[in-house]
């Protein structure tokens, strides 16, 4: 299982030996999203391969959150993102192609967690 420290921004729990499920809620914008680049870089030294990130309570994320997200695919991270069935990502977001470099957007947990 991969080690995981308590983080006050964005909780993590370990699922299997390579995977993660990383919490998100409120906005990624700005300094927060730089955080979650930073969350992401140090999950991908621990060795994580697989990072879901619950966003199912994200009510918006703009151009940096879009950027850290493409930080951990950089890294080598297989991403999953958990959103609610009424989210949308803007016109931004759908253009960084991140679905081609690996990113998978999942409606429910539990299909993340087994995809």
């Amino acid at each position: 299982m991969i080690e995981v420290r308590k983080d006050e921004h964005f909780p993590v729990t370990g699922v299997t030996d390579s995977a993660v499920l990383l919490s998100v809620s409120g906005k990624l914008r700005g300094s927060r999203a730089r955080l979650l680049g930073e969350r992401l870089g140090e999950l991908a030294d621990a060795h994580a391969t697989r990072v879901i990130l619950d966003l199912r309570t994200l009510t918006s994320i703009d151009s940096l959150g879009a950027f850290a997200l493409e930080e951990g695919l950089d890294r080598g991270l297989r991403v999953h993102l958990v959103v609610r069935p009424s989210f949308q990502f803007d016109r931004f977001f759908s253009s960084r192609s991140l679905s081609r470099r690996g990113l998978r957007v999942h409606r429910s947990l539990d299909e993340a967690i087994v995809k």
